[in-house]
């Protein structure tokens, strides 16, 4: 194992360096305004292996060390009530130049194993180049678990998956606490434990609503930013999650047609047509075939040899296209399944293609394995057996994860709804939107319709806590780095260039549909990236490319390795 070399000194040494100076050693949590400047007065301890992964990665190990920061549940009442926020920092391998902070996103995303692809040694990643220099360090958000998670079943109905009757719970459980779940806490939590590790400034990398957290951290500490890095931005906007869900409606659209004309691409291989709509209707068939709820999802745009004419616009701020006449045709028999319960019923050990291709459109290495269990079901080889396929096994997994949550503010969904709710109540911009919304289900409406729905009700079970104060630009030693892809279905692409005019940032767009580039396999987007955390300059108007997968080979289940 290296030996790192620490940023700051540990513990021991700091309660040293006070009594040198004459004066009481502070508490393990120290609060904003006793830190010395200069000094980490934080007291680390290697990380306890508390999980599966943090065994998988050897914990405890020495250059992985926890600590409890106390912050203000109200920042502006210091002397008031307190919360404990687990804070985890990985320590440089060599000589460290500074600390980068990051959050995975979320909201809710449990942030304490962001940094653990740094610790694999069997590799040598653009995280590792980071923490060749720098410390990394993640703030664990409060409310989730090591910051103060609560338990809100407490008696009543069982809510179930109702993730809104399982925010209300908890805002009744406790009030003051789960009404401080804002992004501006979040962001003053990191300023305290900036503060306590006596960090003069740090550098900030934000994935997904991670950016949230570094928008806000410009906006409100622009002066301890050394760079930051904003990886799939949420956009600046005075109702984040409002506009953020509106407009994935759209995208998730796009960035599933952009599989489907992979795949076509490829129809030498896969045979499931050469357009997308030819694709997508061998998929609707085997879903129709299977009794999944997955028909609800509309066609991509007819284009020549699909004997479809025109196109209409469509989603819901008018833009992409679908075929008119094919998307009616849906609609219509949508309608008449939900009428007789028949997209609602499932079949034992059904295999759900839609729900796969959609989970793995982000993941253009798994794009081939999801294609090849289409194309064993519509073309009737490979024995049909699916059953056993790892990837099959492992969406099918995450899919059932929204059945059993557990009844805690950790819960991601809940916590997304409570923060959601705290600071962004949706505006209520169409009066029918309640009846349609009701209705929506027995006209077989997408989930994308639903959704847009659900965005024009008032569908919070409380009101807002705060407004998020507006997005500056305010200097810092170096302008943001905004990276955002053009068919991302988390953080539409239109989100990049509204951040980086907001923060005053570089926009890097990207072509593809992944959610969260860096250090995620793109060698082009990772050269930037520690280019800009080396220099703090990015070039203007860089526009990368995702690779596209070749077609992988055929899964094992072909036992006889002729692909028939």
């Amino acid at each position: 194992m290296i030996k790192a070399r620490l940023c700051r000194p540990p513990a021991v040494l700091v309660v040293a360096a006070a009594l040198v100076l004459g004066l009481t050693p502070t508490a393990t949590t120290a609060p904003l305004g006793t830190a010395i400047a200069g000094v980490d007065t934080v007291a680390w301890t290697p990380c306890p292996a508390d999980s599966e992964v943090d065994e998988m990665f050897g914990l405890p190990r020495a250059d992985v060390l926890c600590s409890s920061v106390s912050v203000p549940v109200d920042h502006d009442v210091a002397d008031g009530r307190r919360v404990d926020v687990e804070v985890r920092r990985i320590t440089a391998t060599g000589d460290c130049a500074g600390t980068v902070f990051g959050n995975p996103g979320g909201p809710g995303a449990d942030a304490r194993q962001l940094w653990y692809s740094a610790l694999n040694g069997e590799y040598d990643d653009a995280i590792d180049e980071v923490r060749r220099d720098h410390d990394l360090v993640i703030v664990q958000p409060r409310g989730l678990e090591g910051a103060g998670a609560l338990e809100c079943s407490g008696g009543g109905e069982n809510v179930g998956t109702d993730h809104l009757a399982r925010a209300k719970r908890c805002m009744d459980s406790d009030p003051e606490f789960v009404s401080s779940f804002t992004t501006e806490n979040i962001v003053r939590d990191h300023e305290v434990v900036r503060e306590a590790m006596g960090l003069e400034r740090i550098s900030f990398l934000g994935y997904s609503y991670g950016t949230a957290l570094g928008m806000m951290y410009q906006t409100l500490f622009p002066d301890r930013i050394e760079r930051m890095v904003l990886d799939s931005a949420v956009g600046p906007t005075d109702y984040w999650w409002y506009q953020i869900d509106r407009q994935q409606a759209v995208t998730r659209h796009q960035a599933r047609d952009y599989v489907m004309q992979w795949i076509a691409d490829h129809d030498p291989t896969y045979e499931l047509g050469d357009t997308p709509l030819k694709v997508y209707n061998n998929i609707r068939a085997l879903d129709r075939q299977e009794g999944s709820g997955a028909s609800r999802f509309l066609p991509p745009p007819a284009q020549p040899g699909d004997g479809v004419p025109g196109s209409l616009a469509t989603g819901s701020l008018g833009t992409g296209s679908v075929d008119g006449l094919a998307t009616g045709s849906v609609r219509l028999d949508n309608a008449a399944l939900a009428s007789t319960g028949e997209l609602d019923r499932e079949i034992e050990d059904s295999v759900r293609f839609f729900a796969l291709l959609d989970a793995v459109v982000g993941s253009p290495r798994r794009w081939s394995e999801v294609a090849w269990l289409i194309s064993a079901g519509a073309n009737g080889w490979l024995g049909g057996e699916v059953d056993g396929n790892d990837l099959e096994e492992k969406v099918e997994e995450q899919l059932a994860m929204q059945s059993e949550v557990p009844e805690l503010t950790s819960d991601m969904e809940t916590y997304l709804t409570i923060l959601q709710c705290n600071e962004t109540a949706p505006p209520v911009r169409n009066p029918l939107a309640p009846a349609l919304l009701g209705s929506s289900d027995a006209v077989g409406s997408t989930v994308e319709d639903v959704k847009n729905l659900e965005h024009q009700t008032a569908f919070c079970p409380f009101p807002p806590s705060t407004v998020p104060p507006r997005i500056v630009a305010n200097p810092m030693v170096a302008a943001p780095l905004v990276l955002q892809a053009d068919h991302d279905t988390q953080t539409p692409g239109m989100f990049g260039p509204a951040t980086a005019a907001a923060t005053g940032g570089t926009l890097v767009r990207i072509r593809g549909t992944v959610h969260c580039y860096f250090d995620t396999g793109n060698p082009a987007v990772d050269e930037v990236v520690l280019n800009y955390l080396r220099t703090g300059e990015v070039a203007q108007g860089q526009y990368l490319d995702t690779p596209r997968p070749a077609p992988g080979p055929v899964p094992s289940d072909d036992e006889d390795g002729d692909g028939r």
